[in-house]
């Protein structure tokens, strides 16, 4: 047999359980509501369809006349024109070298060939 003693710990065992449970989960949903509502707002991204650039246009018309196609839309490919920081030239790297460069804040990746 059970003696009642047994029967109010195991209900105050469950309580106990269920109000933690609940807690947890409240603090757990403000933690994701605070986190997506900082970081999960899409922003608006302004891009320079008509650059000025002459060395950027000459290296696009470069690669265009090797029978590519360039664009701003990241695209996983080996042709990716850089700018350097404080340089005029635009040169011509792989995707691995221009992430590195532009992770190294080397300079910026202006097109994407395919």
């Amino acid at each position: 047999m059970i003696s009642r003693s047994h029967v109010v710990a195991g209900a105050r065992v469950v309580r106990l359980s269920t109000t933690a449970f609940a807690v947890s989960t409240i603090v757990g949903f403000i933690a994701v509501s605070t986190f997506s509502s900082q970081y999960g707002s899409r922003a608006t991204v302004v891009l320079d369809a008509t650059s000025s650039d002459t060395a950027l246009a000459a290296a696009v018309l470069h690669q265009q006349r090797s029978g590519l196609h360039c664009s701003e839309k990241p695209t996983l490919t080996d042709v990716v024109l850089f700018q350097r920081d404080g340089a005029a030239a635009v040169t011509v790297l792989t995707f691995d070298q221009a992430i590195k460069a532009s992770s190294a804040s080397e300079g910026w990746i202006r097109r994407y060939c395919i």
